[in-house]
């Protein structure tokens, strides 16, 4: 059960299938840098992972097919898949003209999945980076020790339509 768990929690972002898909956190991005990532950010977009590297391959799918509508409601930025019914608050990082930088956190029990995405937009494509780090707090009596686990992965994003389909 517990590995059927991790493995659900690293598929966040690159498949969007998580135990948490009808809980949603709001994450609330400043304002400067939510009116400034660009309108053709928003929208549903075909997604394409490739797994760079990772040091725990028995936890990291190579690669997978996704998809995201992202919409902007007041000064939160949500992330949704409209497949699975996934649904994730995103935290802006850095927005530097097209480069965008977010972050997705998950915590459950003693599991804590974090997404870092870094990408660019070009027109309705992007390409980057989704670099995951799962982190479990394991118990033994009354001792534990903490693992975590890294993977990076190639992204690439083409837009199937408009600004959101919400």
């Amino acid at each position: 059960m517990k590995k059927l768990l991790i493995t659900v929690l690293i598929l966040f972002l690159t498949s969007s299938i998580t135990v948490f898909a009808q809980d949603s956190i709001v994450l609330k991005a400043g304002i400067s840098k939510i009116n400034s990532v660009p309108k053709q950010f928003f929208g549903t977009w075909q997604v394409k992972s490739t797994l760079i590297t990772t040091d725990s391959p028995k936890n990291f799918k190579p690669s997978s097919a996704d998809m995201w509508n992202l919409r902007r409601s007041g000064n939160v930025i949500e992330l949704r898949n409209p497949m699975t019914g996934a649904v994730a608050e995103i935290y802006l990082n850095d927005v530097n003209n097209n480069d965008i930088t977010f972050t997705h956190q998950e915590k459950e029990d003693n599991f804590k999945l974090t997404d870092t995405v870094k990408l660019r937009l070009n027109g309705n494509t992007f390409t980057g980076t989704n670099e995951l780090t799962l982190t479990q707090k394991k118990i033994y009596g009354d001792q534990y020790e903490i693992v975590t686990k890294k993977a990076q992965y190639k992204i690439e994003g083409q837009k199937i339509s408009g600004t959101s389909i919400y």
